[in-house]
C-alpha cells in the first residue's frame, strides 16, 4: 500500500470500507479484540492512512468523526461543548474500560489509529473535541487514545514555509485545555490532570493511566522541542517524594499496602522515562510525520543529567533510589552516544551506581544490559579515555560482578568485553587490579554458555599478560 500515483486510492478505499463497515454493524463482538484482531485493524489502518495524501486524509477524518458523533455513547457534550468538566464516576471504576460497547471501543480505536497517522497540515474539524474525548478514555486505561493526544499535540499548527498552519485551536490552547480541563467527582471538588498525577486521586489505577497519558503527550512536545515538557517531567519525578507511610519505621498493615501502591505509581513513573526518549512502532515515528526538533534526545538528556545527580544525592530509601536509577538508565541509554561522551566523568559513577543496583536480581536486566553497552561505548572511544581512567577501579569491580550475573547472558558477555578493553588501559591503574579480575574471571571459564567461556578465555589471556 505504498503511495505511487493512483494507488493512493488503495489504502483510502481500505480505510473507508473499514469504517463503513464498522458504523453499519451493531453486533461487534469483544471475542475479536481477544484474539488480536483489533491491533491488527489499527496498525494496518495506521499504515494506511499513513500512507496516504492530506486530501485523503481529511476525508478519512471526516467520515471517522461523523461515525463518532452518531454514537449514543459518546457524549453529545464533548462535540458542543468540549471544556465541560469530566465527570469522574464511571472512571473510578477499573474495570470501566472492559464495559465499554465493542463497536464503541472499535469506533474509538480507529479513530485514534487515524489521528495518529495523521499529516501535520491535514485538518480536525474539532480539536477540542478530539482532546476532550481522547482524555476521558486515556483515564479509563485506554493507551491509543494517549498516543493520539501525544500525536495531536505534537502535530498541531505546523510551519510551512516559514509561517504557522491555522487551526482552529492553537497549541498553546491545547495544551492550557490538556492541563486544566476539570474533573469532577460526585459531591466533591474539581481537580486537574496534574492533581490525578500527585495522587489527588485515592485510586491508584486512575493515577497510573494518568500517568501514561501524561507520558505520551511529552513525549509529542518533546519531539517537537516545546518547553512545556519540562513541566510534565517534573510531575514524573515529584512521584517519588515520600509519602507518610513510607517514613514510618513501623508500618500498619494499612500503610505497608500504600507503601506498595506508591511502588507501583513511582514504576510507572520511572517507566514514564521510556516513553519520552525511546522510538515507538506505535505512533510518533517517521511514518507517521511526527514533527521532529533536531537534538531534541541531546537537549533532554543534558537538561536531566543535573537533575537526577541532585536526586541521587538526596535519596535515602533504597527502593526510592532504585526506581530513579531506572528513570535514569531510561534516559541515558537513549541519548546519543556524542552527548553521553561529553559528560562521562560525570556519568561514570551513575552508571557504575545503577548497573550494580540491578545487578541484585532480575528485574532490571534490560536495563542492566543497555547501561553496559552505554559504558562500553565510553570504553571504546577515545573521548571516554580521560574519564575512564579515573575511574578505572570502580569501573572494573562493577564488571565483575556483572559477570556471573546469572538471569542474561549478554550482560555476562558484554561485561567480560569491557573487561578485555580495560586491560589496555595504563599498566599502573589495572595491574593491581589483575590477581582479583582473574579469580573472578576463573569463575566463568565453566559457564553454560559457549560464547561466555569463549569470552573468558580472551579476557583471562589479556590479563594473564599484564605484568
Amino acid at each position: 500500500m505504498q503511495e505511487s500515483g493512483g494507488t493512493e486510492q488503495v489504502p483510502m478505499q481500505f480505510v473507508a470500507a473499514l469504517l463503513s463497515q464498522i458504523e453499519g454493524c451493531n453486533d461487534l463482538s469483544s471475542v475479536a479484540e481477544e484474539k488480536g484482531i483489533m491491533d491488527a485493524t489499527m496498525e494496518a489502518v495506521k499504515f494506511a492512512v499513513g500512507s496516504c495524501s492530506e486530501a485523503s486524509q481529511n476525508i478519512i477524518v471526516e467520515k471517522t468523526c461523523s461515525i463518532l458523533s452518531s454514537s449514543s455513547y459518546f457524549s453529545v457534550d464533548e462535540y458542543s461543548f468540549p471544556t465541560l468538566p469530566i465527570e469522574m464516576e464511571g472512571l473510578l471504576s477499573t474495570n470501566e474500560l472492559e464495559s465499554m460497547p465493542a463497536k464503541e471501543k472499535w469506533v474509538l480505536s480507529l479513530f485514534a489509529s487515524v489521528i495518529i497517522a495523521l499529516h501535520p497540515t491535514t485538518h480536525i474539524s474539532n480539536v477540542r473535541a478530539a482532546i476532550h474525548l481522547f482524555m476521558r478514555t486515556f483515564l479509563k486505561g485506554h493507551i491509543p487514545s494517549a498516543q493520539a493526544l501525544g500525536s495531536i499535540v505534537n502535530k498541531l499548527c505546523p510551519r510551512q514555509n516559514g509561517e504557522r498552519v491555522p487551526s482552529d485551536c492553537s497549541l498553546e490552547e491545547a495544551i492550557d485545555l490538556i492541563f486544566n480541563l476539570s474533573m469532577r467527582y460526585p459531591g466533591k471538588s474539581k481537580i486537574t490532570l496534574s492533581d490525578i498525577c500527585h495522587a489527588a486521586s485515592t485510586n491508584k489505577s486512575l493515577q497510573i493511566s494518568a500517568l501514561v497519558g501524561l507520558a505520551w503527550i511529552g513525549k509529542g512536545l518533546l519531539m517537537r522541542g516545546h518547553d512545556k515538557v519540562k513541566d510534565i517531567t517534573m510531575i514524573f519525578l515529584e512521584c517519588f517524594l515520600p509519602t507518610d507511610g513510607m517514613s514510618s519505621k513501623q508500618a500498619s498493615p494499612e500503610e505497608e499496602q500504600d507503601q506498595n501502591l506508591h511502588s507501583s505509581v513511582m514504576k510507572y513513573a520511572a517507566d514514564s522515562f521510556r516513553i519520552l526518549m525511546s522510538d515507538s512502532e506505535d505512533c510518533l515515528n517517521r511514518r507517521f510525520h511526527p514533527i521532529i526538533r533536531p537534538l531534541y534526545k541531546q537537549r533532554f538528556f543534558s537538561i536531566m543529567l543535573p537533575i537526577f545527580q541532585s536526586l541521587f544525592v538526596k535519596c535515602d530509601s533504597s527502593l526510592t533510589r532504585s526506581l530513579l536509577y531506572r528513570a535514569f538508565a531510561h534516559v541515558v541509554c537513549e541519548a546519543p552516544l556524542i552527548a553521553v561522551l561529553g559528560e562521562a566523568k560525570k556519568l561514570i559513577p551513575l552508571l557504575v551506581d545503577a548497573i550494580l543496583i540491578f545487578s541484585k536480581d532480575d528485574a532490571g536486566k534490560d536495563l542492566m544490559y543497555s547501561l553496559l553497552l552505554v559504558l562500553s561505548g565510553i570504553l571504546m572511544d577515545k573521548n571516554g579515555q580521560d574519564a575512564v581512567i579515573d575511574n578505572a577501579s570502580m569501573i572494573i569491580n562493577c564488571l565483575i560482578s556483572s559477570i556471573t550475573y546469572p538471569h542474561m547472558m549478554p550482560v555476562r558477555e558484554t561485561g567480560l568485553q569491557c573487561l578485555f578493553a580495560m586491560s589496555t588501559l595504563p599498566h599502573t591503574r589495572v595491574y593491581p587490579l589483575r590477581t582479583q579480575v582473574l579469580q573472578a574471571i576463573a569463575r566463568v571459564l565453566d559457564d553454560p554458555k559457549r560464547v561466555v567461556r569463549l569470552e573468558a578465555v580472551r579476557c583471562r589471556q589479556a590479563w594473564s599478560f599484564l605484568c
